[in-house]
């Protein structure tokens, strides 16, 4: 092999991507609403960086639900939060997420044509409040919501950025 073919086989073994955690099915599918709730996840960051509030309020045709954006954890392993007495609290929506995508693999290896008729984006919420008009509220350490259940959002209060 020249010089030449080695270097551009270095260039290329290079810019490969790792191979994708999602299954087949998923890799090529994009909802928007998730798009969107990714962009609220990012501005509200944002807005935290700028001294803002980070609860957010999303409607949906239940009523109002406020809490604060949890990420996604990027494997199972990380699905726990080690708390202050140094016992560990699952992160249920990572949790959940990670075993959804083992699971679609699975369902893959036997069925080779396998199609996913939804989407299914999540958001995650933690510290919740669930709110319907003459309830009292409910309050919840974490809430797994659909984002098609999302009608609209805000959060509890813009900063005045500078």
């Amino acid at each position: 092999m020249s010089n030449q073919q080695q270097e551009q086989s270095q260039d290329e073994s290079k810019t490969k991507k790792p191979p994708s955690t999602l299954p087949k099915a998923m890799e090529k599918r994009v909802s928007l609403k998730w798009v969107t709730m990714q962009a609220l996840d990012a501005a509200v960051s944002r807005m935290k960086a700028q001294g803002g509030q980070a609860r957010v309020t999303v409607l949906t045709a239940y009523g109002r639900i406020t809490g604060e954006l949890q990420e996604i954890q990027s494997s199972y392993a990380e699905s726990f939060e080690k708390q202050e007495n140094g016992t560990y609290r699952p992160d249920l929506a990572s949790m959940v997420t990670h075993l959804r995508s083992e699971m679609l693999r699975r369902f893959e290896e036997e069925e080779k044509q396998l199609e996913i008729v939804d989407t299914a984006p999540i958001l995650s919420l933690k510290d919740v409040e669930v709110a319907q008009v003459g309830q009292s509220p409910l309050r919840l350490p974490q809430l797994t919501l659909f984002a098609d259940q999302v009608i609209g959002f805000t959060v509890e209060e813009l900063p005045t950025l500078h």
